[in-house]
């Protein structure tokens, strides 16, 4: 990948091997630290397709139960760049943890697309995992758990979100999981 220096300005070649690392330009002399984003590269993603429709479809035979495990599961297809980046097993189990759960379903899913995004920008593609959508998501099944144990609402709100919220994002998260690896297959079929 080519970052450039930041006090010249020219680009320079490096691997994920760099990543963190302090870098001497060889145009100006001067050291800069390698992004730490370039320990990813390194590192393949193992996210594969699945048919948008059959997402949508699981969905709501499942009452989102199918999305809300099935986006946490992705966690482990990819790379982890932070420290803070959950595996499967953390991210489908605290969705499981009363009160912590509340905020945990929020992050998870902005996580989740922000880790697809990287992979999207690494392989040249635009960022569209639903970064904007992960927020409303959160925050309804916030609301909504939280308001079921003193009002009938929290089940309106829960069921606005398991039947027109999560089966879109759902829906637009796994499109951009196709079209990732739709390139990356593309990729793989010109070295051939």
């Amino acid at each position: 990948m080519q970052i450039n220096c930041s006090h010249c300005g020219k680009p320079t070649d490096l691997d994920h091997r760099s990543a963190g690392k302090t870098i001497r330009c060889q145009e100006c002399g001067k050291s800069f630290v390698a992004p730490q984003e370039l320990s990813v590269m390194g590192q393949p993603h193992t996210l594969t397709m699945f048919p948008v429709s059959s997402v949508v479809v699981l969905n709501y035979a499942t009452a989102g139960v199918f999305s809300l495990i099935y986006l946490n599961l992705l966690h482990d297809r990819m790379p982890r760049l932070r420290h803070d980046d959950p595996s499967a097993t953390v991210a489908v189990g605290l969705c499981l943890l009363p009160i912590f759960n509340l905020y945990w379903v929020l992050f998870s899913m902005y996580r989740l697309c922000q880790r697809i995004n990287e992979q999207r920008r690494f392989a040249g593609l635009e960022e569209t995992a639903p970064q904007w959508l992960s927020i409303p998501v959160g925050l309804l099944f916030a609301c909504g758990l939280s308001a079921v144990f003193f009002t009938s609402v929290g089940l309106y709100i829960l069921g606005s979100l398991g039947v027109v919220v999560m089966p879109v994002f759902a829906a637009l998260v796994q499109n951009s999981i196709n079209e990732l690896c739709d390139q990356h297959v593309g990729q793989a079929a010109h070295v051939v």
